[in-house]
């Protein structure tokens, strides 16, 4: 980390700050894009956001199903403890 701040710090100045304004422009640019993504959807005559699920690419080898039991498991546990 230290070594990247170096490298930022061996930046001239102009050079720094046309980084961050392009970065800038990318996070706006993205923000509103997601904004008017809402907008669009919500403008739409049902009037709802489709929420659906994540489909798992791997339920079909099991090995994802002994890796979500596992899982499931610690979730019953808190600081040792079992949750109820």
């Amino acid at each position: 980390m230290e070594r990247l701040d170096n490298r930022w710090q061996a930046l001239p100045l102009k050079t720094q700050c046309k980084y961050v304004i392009i970065l800038f422009t990318f996070y706006l640019t993205m923000g509103i894009g997601v904004l008017v993504k809402v907008c669009y959807d919500l403008g739409k005559e049902d009037r709802h956001i489709e929420i659906g699920h994540i489909e798992s690419p791997s339920i079909g080898d099991g090995t994802s199903l002994r890796a979500d039991s596992i899982l499931i498991n610690n979730k019953k546990f808190r600081n040792g403890r079992e949750r109820e």
